[in-house]
């Protein structure tokens, strides 16, 4: 980085031109929060300024917007992203005045930088507002400006645990219908910064109860506002989930809730990434919270008069599957959110049955396959969730035991036959055999993998050759 700030002085000093250094990076210098990106504001011949710039570190310019004179340059050896717009209006403290929030609109001549704590430019009193960890925005217009600026206030306060200003906050609710019109993606970049977080739960309550919003983002949510009371709920679906989603995380991160060698097989598998730098753990609280979303759908009252939701699973799946569409989530985590609503139910129905044969848990675990440890997650949530609420002082010990005893089989006993090319392949079965082509080799497998989980075969090869030969 000192590489990169260096290079800028010296193209400001070459150029003449004044290069400052605003937003996020100085905020961060000032909270001594690490920065990898880097926003320069240059007051005249942007172009010129830039090229030569990238000229300097071997790097190719990206526009982003040539009427707006916006570019990037990325440094991926260094992770490090530079962005460069000209100055909007006639002076640096004209163009901050047109930005986000206070604590964002702050800036720094790239020559002042080794000595910026009495060098900053702060004509909003930003460093006021970090100094009292208050999120402000800057001026009447911005969120009606750029809307995703009330999930990126949120995204703040979830970042530096800071307070949203109540100006900021009735201004948002003033405006709060305009995220309707933002790209999904957008939504989903700040969404995910969020979920991130370690209290996602508060900050989805904050928008839901305080700045009403979740519903802007979500408008499927509306409707389970009005469901859910039953039997065995004495809440509304939408409370339900966020509640959902405050046992899942508190799940998650407490230390030592799990037998250790569980908890570190969820630490590990958790923090897999899936797609566009996405966690399995972000997707697995989305799921928490989508758990229920078909329930308004699903709603019927019986001869009795009693109300039910049979099914909510599968049409939640599919409501969730639009959801994952709308922002522009990739195929991937869309099939893993659909799978987490439409299977939640799945171990809650082996507690009903008592049924925990080793057929009964190797046809779920099939099933589930990798995402077997997400959905106990999950369906431990929605149960602690339920009951607590029932009765607060009941014990949730026994769905405990009962959750770790399956996650216990998955990580011991299925786990390992998952992938058993080490023991034999599809091709040695047709060599060994004189199998036609067409036999279903997938079948046979599939056969073999259900023996050594029931304990019928040994994984030596030997022993599964004689399998094989039996049932063939």
């Amino acid at each position: 980085m000192d590489f990169i700030l260096k290079e800028l002085k010296r193209v400001s000093i070459e150029k003449d031109v004044k290069i400052y250094v605003v937003g996020g990076y100085v905020r961060n210098l000032i909270l001594n929060t690490p920065s990898e990106d880097i926003d320069c504001v240059i007051s005249e011949r942007v172009e010129e300024v830039v090229n030569t710039f990238a000229d300097r570190l071997s790097k190719k310019v990206i526009s982003l917007g040539e009427e707006d004179k916006l570019y990037r340059i990325v440094d991926k050896n260094n992770n490090i992203q530079i962005d460069f717009t000209s100055m909007k209006g006639n002076s640096i403290e004209q163009d901050l005045f047109k930005r986000d929030f206070t604590l964002n609109s702050l800036a720094v001549d790239v020559y002042d930088l080794d000595n910026y704590k009495d060098k900053i430019i702060d004509p909003t009193n930003g460093l006021e507002d970090i100094n009292n960890g208050i999120i402000r925005h800057v001026y009447d217009d911005a969120f009606i400006d750029d809307p995703i600026r009330m999930l990126r206030a949120v995204r703040f306060m979830s970042e530096f645990n800071f307070r949203l200003h109540d100006s900021t906050k009735r201004l948002i609710n003033k405006h709060k219908s305009h995220i309707k019109k933002m790209p999904g993606e957008r939504i989903t970049q700040e969404l995910f910064k969020i979920l991130n977080n370690k209290n996602t739960s508060y900050y989805f309550h904050f928008m839901e109860k305080e700045l009403d919003i979740l519903q802007e983002v979500f408008p499927e949510i509306i409707e389970m506002r009005d469901v859910g009371e039953c039997k065995y709920h004495v809440v509304d679906s939408l409370t339900h989930s966020l509640y959902t989603l405050e046992v899942i995380e508190d799940i998650i991160y407490a230390d030592n809730y799990f037998e250790e060698h569980i908890r570190r097989a969820y630490e590990n598998h958790v923090n897999e990434e899936i797609s566009s730098n996405h966690s399995r753990l972000s997707l697995i609280k989305m799921g928490a919270f989508f758990h229920d979303i078909g329930k308004p759908s699903a709603k019927k009252v019986d001869k009795t008069g009693r109300v039910r939701f049979r099914g909510h699973e599968i049409t939640g799946a599919e409501i969730v599957k639009s959801i994952a569409e709308r922002l522009r989530l990739s195929i991937k985590e869309r099939d893993l959110l659909y799978k987490y609503v439409s299977k939640h139910m799945y171990p809650l129905v082996i507690y009903k049955s008592n049924d925990v044969s080793g057929k009964t848990l190797y046809k779920m675990f099939s099933e589930l396959k990798n995402d077997t440890l997400d959905i106990l997650l999950i369906s431990l949530a929605d149960i602690i969730a339920t009951r607590k609420l029932l009765d607060p002082k009941e014990d949730m010990g026994k769905y405990k035991v009962f959750t770790e005893y399956l996650a216990n089989n998955y990580l011991t006993r299925f786990k390992d036959i998952e992938k058993i090319s080490d023991v034999i392949t599809g091709r040695e079965i047709l060599e060994n055999f004189q199998l036609d082509e067409e036999v279903m080799i997938g079948d046979i497998l599939e056969e073999v993998k259900k023996a050594i989980y029931n304990g019928k075969v040994s994984r030596r090869k030997k022993d599964v050759l004689k399998y094989i030969e039996d049932i063939l």
